[in-house]
């Protein structure tokens, strides 16, 4: 059974009348491999949502560990356009942006190892010509940590607290994260008032208060457990049957294949005897049945001749982009995979 057969077997299941999937890379090391959610994937999800046509329900086969704040909002818009009910699979991690796409979903599917995770801001923001890596838990447990554990209440000790913070952090900096963070609530809200089925403000309120100030760490994973029972999802998450579950592994399985997400990156091993070689890496996928598109890498790998470098090779990327895979060419592969 080839991937196009599983994805189709799996929408019958789900009753869902196509399933997309989309996978980003975390392949080590993550500055070579990495890739992240981005709008440069919404014209695609466009073209193959035109060729799809209006659909009762879409499923998203959904792998990433983020990505950027403009990109979930314009994806689930534009994916609503094509269907009247919205689900997305979630076979592993669908962490901070790919969070946020979930909660523009009817329904969760989650499983075992399925995790979602905080969405508050975090990265690099600008400061004047440079840019400076914040973390919102980082600013806010400082400030948390006075008032609460040290126990200043006086607005004089605070305004102290303040100024020690704004010798870490620019007030600019402090300002650009306090919008962003304002953003992502708005949109969060935005997403699940997107829902077919209205979910009510109070259990909006209380996902969205978990998701932003409640973990205290980006990096906290939340499983199919906690976010249905703890975080507030409640019957947003859904448990594959053991049918579906099999699937989603099987699934999930043929794409980490197909990204190398497993294989270890040896450069002297992949070299060998050879001065130098091509190291091609699909390093994301977008996949309907009516195409795929892979955003491909090709990496230079060359022996260095010097015997005092710190390291025996050199890394250079040669290509790179979205390249659309034609149905024939796919099912080649698929046959060469069996």
């Amino acid at each position: 059974m080839d991937i196009s057969t599983k994805l189709n077997e799996l929408a019958k299941l789900r009753e869902s009348d196509e399933i997309i999937a989309y996978l980003t890379s975390d392949k080590l090391p993550p500055e070579l491999f990495s890739t992240q959610v981005a709008q440069d994937i919404v014209p695609i999800f466009d073209k193959h949502l035109f060729k799809l046509g209006k659909k009762k329900k879409i499923s998203l086969f959904l792998y990433t560990t983020g990505g950027f704040l403009d990109a979930p909002w314009a994806l689930v818009s534009l994916i609503r356009e094509y269907c009247e009910e919205f689900e997305v699979i979630v076979p592993y991690k669908a962490l901070s942006a790919g969070t946020l796409i979930c909660l523009g979903a009817d329904k969760i599917v989650m499983t075992p190892l399925g995790f979602l995770s905080p969405i508050d801001p975090q990265g690099s923001f600008p400061n004047g010509q440079e840019r400076k890596n914040v973390q919102i838990e980082d600013v806010t447990g400082f400030v948390s940590f006075a008032k609460g554990k040290i126990g200043l209440t006086e607005q004089s000790g605070l305004s102290e607290v303040m100024k020690v913070l704004s010798t870490e952090i620019p007030p600019s900096v402090l300002g650009s994260v306090n919008r962003t963070h304002s953003l992502i609530r708005l949109i969060a809200d935005g997403m699940l008032k997107m829902h077919k089925t209205k979910v009510e403000d109070s259990q909006a309120k209380t996902i969205i208060e978990n998701l932003t100030e409640k973990l205290f760490s980006h990096q906290y994973f939340i499983g199919r457990r906690e976010a249905k029972d703890i975080i507030g999802f409640k019957d947003l998450i859904d448990y594959p049957q053991e049918k579906e579950e099999k699937l989603i592994r099987d699934i999930f399985r043929f794409y980490r294949n197909a990204m190398l997400l497993d294989e270890p990156f040896e450069a002297g091993k992949l070299l060998g005897d050879n001065q130098s070689l091509t190291y091609k890496v699909k390093r994301a996928v977008i996949q309907s049945s009516v195409g795929e598109d892979s955003f491909m890498t090709d990496y230079l790998i060359q022996k260095d001749q010097n015997p005092t470098s710190p390291r025996p090779f050199s890394i250079r990327k040669e290509n790179q982009g979205w390249n659309e895979v034609k149905i024939e060419q796919n099912k080649k592969k698929m046959k060469k995979l069996k």
